[in-house]
């Protein structure tokens, strides 16, 4: 039976495009770059600030990749709230979970003091196990350190425990913390994806977690 659900954020819970696009494409100016498009911005986001630089502009020497990837960071720390929205279905998802003693968590590879002030701003009325950013000296996902963490704080066992994403690093995140793996269609990656890096379900919309949870009673 299910009593706990990981969330990634990105993707997941909140579509944080708009403000990394906008963020990351007023950092490429200021170097006289070129600009990147949604869908390939979509396609690099995911572990972090710089691994986002890394995908996107791989032919550059590493000191100048570190100076964009410090300036995008600066960038969106102005930026990152400003049209950044629940993905619609995830709160009245949240709220049934809630009511059905079910404990939640957050896990996700941007900067904990980003992930935090998130979920406070968009979800002020749920309660959460764990709020799990990015810390210095803490493996990014797929590690499974955090997830483990979560599980020891919700006291629950593996196999009571959903993980929620949308992309390959938390597909790869679950398998590698011995979770079963949601896969969202709503976010950053496609389904091919989320199969071929461990999802045990689809989902289309969040209320079709719901169906999960019986399935796994």
């Amino acid at each position: 039976m299910i009593k706990g659900v990981i969330f990634d954020l990105d993707g997941t819970t909140l579509n944080t495009l708009e403000d990394i696009k906008d963020s990351f494409n007023e950092a490429l100016r200021h170097f006289d770059l070129a600009e990147r498009s949604m869908d390939e911005i979509r396609m690099g986001v995911g572990r972090g600030f710089r691994i986002l630089v890394d995908r996107l502009l791989p032919g550059l020497k590493e000191e100048f990749k570190e100076e964009i990837a410090l300036y995008y960071k600066q960038i969106y720390s102005k930026n990152y709230y400003k049209k950044t929205r629940p993905y619609e279905g995830i709160e009245e998802l949240m709220k049934i979970l809630q009511a059905q003693g079910i404990q939640m968590a957050v896990n996700s590879n941007k900067s904990d003091v980003f992930v935090k002030d998130l979920i406070a701003r968009n979800f002020p009325d749920i309660k959460f196990t764990d709020v799990l950013g990015s810390i210095e000296g803490v493996p990014l996902k797929p590690d499974p350190e955090g997830t483990y963490k979560i599980l020891k704080d919700m006291g629950l066992k593996k196999e009571e425990v959903l993980y929620i994403g949308d992309s390959e690093t938390d597909m790869k995140t679950a398998v590698n913390a011995g979770l079963k793996a949601v896969g969202c269609l709503w976010g950053f990656r496609d389904e091919t994806t989320l199969k071929e890096n461990g999802a045990d379900y689809i989902v289309s919309q969040p209320s079709e977690i719901l169906r999960v949870l019986k399935e796994e009673l």
